[in-house]
């Protein structure tokens, strides 16, 4: 019964997405939606309840801690950030050591400008997933020939928006205590509260959210809190020195948007970017070292990920605690009212 319920569930889904391939704009992304089904479909059929990963597969005793982490962390944003509940990471989906989606970014070549896909329901985002590594890796070539700048890797995880219920990948619950509670605390978010066409807002306001939220479970918990603190540190050290090459950089193509020699002066500017990282005052900075081959590869689509997610953390910690007064769950419930 309960195999036959589970089937039925993806079934509905999968005619809810056919239905949105019908109205889709165009041929290709009625395809592209139709691949997206497809591998989302198989994907959480090959899924499994995480008592019973937990239970069956030979998992380390940090794995454990983490599965029963992962459930602690769902009901405090339910209880104590109001969060909508939800049935998302119930269930568990064992990658066996390899990704499962790839997303590509893209980008003018000579403008800070992401080239956005538009899809029903969710309306233009700068980012497309795929969950087969070769549609991923055609698209991606494709971006490049039509001469964009762009970036292709593998994700840690994902949010459907409530459309499904989201499994925990077997690669998250190998992350560090701090790492994991932000990691759900994000995805969550999404399932909560999305805006369509707003995908900078959406990923600024989650990663904010979420970073409070983790702070907040964590602050009986001196070891994991010291250690998420002093990551984060280096994270946002790194995101702010992007950010302002960010900033830099809108301003170097505008004036040089005539210049014949622009295609050697950008690549100038983008390997000064990569080597300036080993002057910055990171407590680990071997983290971040193969950054560098990562901006020469991708330029400026390298840096479309720093605006979306973290380009309005100044004026979100700004509203916080001016008009919020540091009150997390009163600030979750407005953004749900609106």
């Amino acid at each position: 019964m309960i195999v036959s319920l589970r089937w039925i569930r993806l079934l509905a889904n999968f005619c809810f997405f056919v239905i949105l391939v019908i109205c889709a704009l165009n041929y290709k992304t009625s395809v592209y939606l139709i691949y997206q089904a497809k591998g989302q479909i198989l994907f959480l059929w090959n899924t499994q309840p995480i008592e019973t990963f937990a239970q069956k597969t030979e998992i380390s005793p940090k794995e454990k801690d983490n599965i029963r982490l992962i459930a602690e962390i769902k009901k405090y944003s339910v209880d104590s950030l109001a969060y909508d509940h939800t049935k998302n990471f119930t269930d568990i989906y064992d990658q066996k050591g390899e990704p499962v989606l790839w997303v590509i970014t893209a980008c003018e070549p000579y403008e800070l400008k992401p080239f956005e896909w538009k899809f029903p329901v969710v309306g233009r985002v700068s980012y497309k997933g795929f969950f087969e590594k070769d549609l991923a890796n055609k698209e991606y070539t494709h971006m490049i020939a039509s001469g964009y700048d762009a970036d292709l890797r593998s994700v840690s995880a994902w949010s459907t928006l409530g459309w499904f219920h989201d499994p925990v990948l077997s690669s998250m619950i190998k992350r560090s205590k701090g790492s994991l509670c932000n990691l759900v605390f994000h995805e969550l978010f999404h399932a909560t509260y999305y805006a369509a066409s707003s995908v900078n807002f959406n990923e600024n306001i989650a990663n904010f959210i979420a970073h409070k939220a983790t702070l907040r479970f964590l602050a009986n918990d001196s070891s994991a809190l010291m250690e998420y603190v002093r990551n984060y540190s280096d994270n946002l050290i790194f995101k702010n020195y992007m950010l302002r090459r960010i900033t830099y950089l809108k301003k170097f193509y505008g004036l040089n948007q005539n210049n014949k020699d622009k295609y050697a002066l950008k690549l100038s500017a983008i390997s000064q970017i990569a080597d300036s990282i080993d002057d910055l005052p990171l407590a680990d900075k071997s983290r971040y070292l193969p950054r560098k081959k990562e901006i020469l590869k991708f330029k400026n689509a390298y840096f479309v990920d720093f605006v979306q997610y973290d380009s309005m953390q100044d004026s979100l910690e700004e509203v916080f605690n001016k008009i919020y007064k540091g009150n997390i769950e009163k600030m979750v419930q407005d953004l749900k009212l609106n």
